[in-house]
């Protein structure tokens, strides 16, 4: 099963764009590492999501926008759909063990790694296994349900004693470790964080 999420995740990123990158040392991987922290960038990306739909109506959370996009209720479901597949490919990969001797093909930096897919410049087609159905109705159980899940994300996360940089995740534009698999999934989170922004700023979005 989860070999069958890692596929479908795989493909769902297919649409985007590879970015120009630069092969980075050892030493940029780990100035990266200390400039994103991916407990602090998970915590930002789960506040910044809660600030964004905590307050809304049911009535804002179903609106959709003019040309028939995603509503923030489908947003949200989105999101949660998108982080659990990749929770998934990651511990599908700490389970088939370490290779550290593909670091040396990891070109992207973390902060490269976050530009690219917080880059609303650059759109992609979800695939059918992303699509949000209409699991959620009100901001409260949008949010309970993604805050469960990212609970879930971090304890694990803290659980593991393995080095997430020495396990290497292939994706269609270039591999990229776990560790930066993590960050790539909080800044998903992101992304569409400032979707639903924009949805909020549409002029038939609902006053209340």
């Amino acid at each position: 099963m989860k070999t069958i999420l890692s596929l479908a995740i795989m493909l769902f990123f297919m649409g985007f764009q590879t970015p120009m990158v630069h092969a980075q040392s050892e030493n940029e991987n780990m100035e990266s590492a200390k400039a994103l922290e991916i407990f602090t960038y998970l915590d930002e990306t789960s506040e910044a999501l809660e600030e964004s739909v905590g307050d809304l109506s049911e009535a804002q959370m179903q609106y959709k926008p003019a040309d028939n996009g995603w509503s923030i209720a489908q947003i949200m479901e989105h999101i949660k759909i998108v982080e659990g597949g990749l929770k998934g490919m990651v511990e599908s990969k700490l389970a088939e063990g370490a290779t550290p001797d593909m670091r040396s093909e990891i070109k992207m930096t973390d902060q490269q790694i976050v530009g690219f897919i917080t880059n609303r410049g650059q759109s992609i087609q979800t695939r059918p296994e992303f699509e949000p159905a209409a699991e959620f109705e009100t901001a409260e159980e949008a949010l309970e349900a993604f805050n469960d899940q990212r609970e879930n994300i971090v304890d694990f996360l803290k659980d593991t004693d393995a080095d997430l940089r020495n396990y290497i995740n292939e994706f269609p534009f270039g591999k990229i470790d776990a560790y930066q698999t993590v960050l790539f999934m909080a800044g998903h989170t992101a992304r569409h964080t400032a979707q639903i922004e924009e949805v909020k700023q549409e002029d038939g979005f609902p006053e209340n």
